[in-house]
């Protein structure tokens, strides 16, 4: 956060399109009626457990699955994911920059809402985006 490359922000999604180099995402700051865009490279939505995802009104997910970006788990908890948490396009092939953590991930590891559960997959995801999969899980 303090050189810039994360940002945190509170509100509601109203839309996401695939731009290049990210994506731009209209979005109402909490509290706030006016829409605002902005340009991400990597986006984290917070939205928690939404179900089924083919049948969402959340705005980013309807787009994500209309395009056939993410498919929703065979029980229709949430995204369908491999074990690594990146998500499963249409077609059932992975996407190697699109990951889910959390209580979306119900269909492949059920018991994801406890905070050890999700330090682990977290810790499993920021392992390999840095890089470092080398690293082990001492601590957690």
């Amino acid at each position: 956060m303090a050189s810039g490359r994360l940002t945190l922000l509170a509100g509601k999604s109203c839309d996401a399109q695939a731009v290049e180099g990210g994506v731009m995402v209209a979005w109402r700051p909490r509290g706030e009626s006016a829409v605002r865009q902005i340009h991400a490279t990597r986006v984290i939505s917070c939205i928690g457990p939404q179900g089924n995802v083919a049948r969402t009104d959340d705005p980013l997910l309807s787009a994500l699955v209309s395009a056939g970006r993410i498919r929703p788990d065979s029980e229709h908890l949430g995204i369908d994911v491999e074990v690594t948490g990146r998500v499963l396009h249409a077609d059932g092939e992975s996407d190697e920059r699109l990951f889910a953590i959390g209580p979306m991930t119900r269909g492949a590891f059920w018991e994801i809402v406890a905070v050890p559960d999700l330090r682990r997959q977290v810790w499993d995801v920021a392992r390999y985006l840095s890089n470092a999969h080398w690293v082990g899980g001492e601590g957690l």
